[in-house]
């Protein structure tokens, strides 16, 4: 009985780090993903930066959508079902959270920066 408890506790601890270890990493992509979009803006007009506020908001968009994807992965889901589910998350992020001026710095920003590569 010993030992089964002592297996049992490797295994929830194991199992318990590799969900810290990949949530981790979802918070980085999210991170990385606001500070993309953030630059996309700047590089078309530097005054219309993401407040601290968006960030936030734009960060917690992107960790839901990870987190949806995850679970579709699991469930076998197909590309189209992807799709969608990116094309919600990015279409509330434009519609809640980005202004009108900042989706227009957006798309000439990403211009900008595809042209300087």
């Amino acid at each position: 009985m010993k030992i089964f408890k002592t297996i049992l506790s490797i295994l929830v601890f194991t199992l318990t780090l590799s969900a810290t270890a990949q949530s981790k990493k979802m918070k980085e992509k999210a991170q990385e993903k606001v500070e993309e979009l953030n630059m996309q803006i700047t590089a078309a007009d530097q005054d219309l930066a993401l407040s601290e506020e968006q960030k936030e908001k734009i960060y917690q968009i992107h960790l839901k959508r990870y987190q949806e994807l995850k679970s579709l992965r699991k469930d076998d889901g197909d590309k189209e079902e992807r799709k969608s589910i990116n094309k919600k998350y990015f279409q509330q992020m434009n519609k809640d959270v980005l202004t009108k001026k900042q989706r227009k710095a957006k798309r000439k920003g990403k211009d900008i920066l595809k042209n300087k590569q």
